[in-house]
């Protein structure tokens, strides 16, 4: 894959699942059709939206099988590498390789709290010795509890396979600095948190992975061209659209809110990791009331 084929709206799609917590195919080729319709870049996979540190490595493997199926070489199927370790993420970056995504997207390793910086670059060093496919660098503190720092990422940028960065911290000053170092570095940059997407395309950003866009890929895809464009006006607009469909996730815990959102509009199941708290009867009626009166369900309030 050509790196520069890495810009405008990726979605870190959702791993859909059967109630028995098996993956969901026909979901999967839905979901794929509905995202990549709506005006797709790029499909993550097993990115925290897709719980891909958390399933069964067969189900994550099905999964990613699934997509890469079902996109069929439309657009580019990126997967995530989120590991406890080292050496799981190698196993599993080599796997991912082989069920034919064209990219990896790599997390800190988490879990033990040791030096951070050294922690990182001998993490994300060992998975491109590994491979031969091109990396994202995935900074994601508030979940590895190993934020990826400046100095960290000018070594990491000097990798040849790294060649862009994934950015959710949600903090407009961690993403600015991120951001410069990556620049510097030549790398490619890539907001992830829904509220900063308008600001960060403005600002030079070449794209955005939203979790949101797995229920509104169109209006995310609007928003990233209409930022990519430079068009500030029309950027305001779309995001101020965008942040009201994020308000699904005040329904309860926010992957849970995105997998009800996709099972009320008919795309996939809303059963998620056994460990993650199911929407109560007040939260599934705020899902449902939130898309209502959005025009996205049924007929708006």
């Amino acid at each position: 894959m050509n790196p520069q084929q890495l810009s405008g709206m990726i979605p870190p799609v959702v791993s859909p699942l059967t109630a028995e917590h098996r993956p969901d195919i026909d979901a999967v080729r839905r979901l794929a059709a509905h995202v990549v319709g709506g005006g797709a870049t790029g499909v993550f996979v097993l990115g925290s939206c897709g719980e891909g540190p958390t399933l069964e490595p067969d189900v994550a493997a099905a999964i990613t099988t699934a997509y890469v199926d079902a996109v069929a070489g439309a657009v580019p199927v990126l997967a995530g590498v989120g590991e406890t370790s080292t050496e799981r993420a190698v196993r599993a970056a080599v796997g991912l390789e082989q069920l034919g995504v064209e990219a990896l997207v790599v997390m800190a390793p988490m879990y033990f709290d040791a030096e951070t910086d050294g922690a990182v670059i001998r993490h994300v060093t060992a998975v491109a010795e590994a491979t031969s496919l091109p990396l994202v660098v995935y900074n994601i503190p508030h979940l590895t509890h190993h934020p990826i720092t400046p100095r960290a990422l000018r070594e990491i940028g000097a990798i040849d396979a790294v060649v862009a960065l994934k950015e959710s911290s949600g903090s407009w000053d961690v993403y600015a600095a991120l951001a410069q170092t990556a620049r510097a570095a030549g790398l490619r940059v890539f907001q992830g948190a829904e509220a900063l997407i308008g600001r960060s395309l403005l600002a030079g950003a070449d794209g955005a992975v939203p979790g949101i866009a797995n229920v509104v890929p169109e209006l995310a895809t609007a928003l990233v061209r209409a930022g990519l464009s430079g068009d500030a006006a029309q950027v305001g607009t779309l995001q101020a659209r965008l942040d009201d469909v994020c308000t699904l996730y005040r329904s309860g815990f926010w992957l849970t809110s995105l997998k009800s959102a996709l099972a009320e509009l008919g795309i996939t199941g809303d059963t998620a990791g056994t460990a993650l708290p199911p929407l109560d009867p007040g939260g599934s009626d705020e899902v449902r009331r939130v898309l209502t009166t959005l025009g996205l369900l049924g007929t708006p309030a």
